[in-house]
């Protein structure tokens, strides 16, 4: 039996030695190509390309960062100037209830008076607030006022007092 396993043995190493020998030839590395000089300019303008991209990729993120920077500053100033606001709205909320309290009590003096009393004094005033006084009046007050101011006065707050 041994002479048998060892013809085995022989003729398996028979054959597989050239496929051994064959191995190295499919494990090396095949010898570099030569580039063309084409081919060389190509890969340049390529890595080129690519530092550009990254260059404008690095330059591209800081202005997102920059921006995103500003945008929050702009929140901020916006959220401070709304309550600014609020706060302006409730300050002249009180200053003009005070206001209207005033002005109130200006036409019940005014309506105790005598049109000839009132005319001269609505006179001397803007056309907007002898108008805005007249419209706070009674219509038969103004009526009667109307005819005691100056006659160009009585015609510009009569138009005034017709527009809406």
């Amino acid at each position: 039996m041994k002479k048998r396993n060892r013809g085995y043995l022989i003729a398996s190493l028979i054959v597989l030695l050239p496929l051994v020998a064959a191995i190295p030839a499919f494990t090396e590395e095949p010898p570099p190509s030569r580039l063309t000089s084409q081919e060389v300019s190509v890969s340049a303008k390529l890595k080129e390309r690519e530092d550009a991209l990254a260059a404008k990729e690095k330059a591209l993120a800081e202005k997102e960062k920059e921006l995103s920077a500003l945008n929050k500053e702009v929140d901020e100033k916006f959220t401070k100037l709304n309550a600014i606001q609020e706060e302006l709205k409730g300050q002249l909320g009180g200053a003009g209830k005070g206001k209207d309290q005033q002005f109130k009590n200006l036409i019940k003096i005014y309506s105790a008076m005598s049109p000839s009393k009132v005319a001269p004094l609505l006179d001397k005033m803007e056309d907007d607030e002898a108008v805005e006084i007249l419209r706070a009046m009674k219509t038969d007050a103004v009526a009667k006022i109307i005819p005691k101011l100056a006659q160009d006065k009585a015609v510009r707050v009569s138009r005034l007092l017709g527009l809406p």
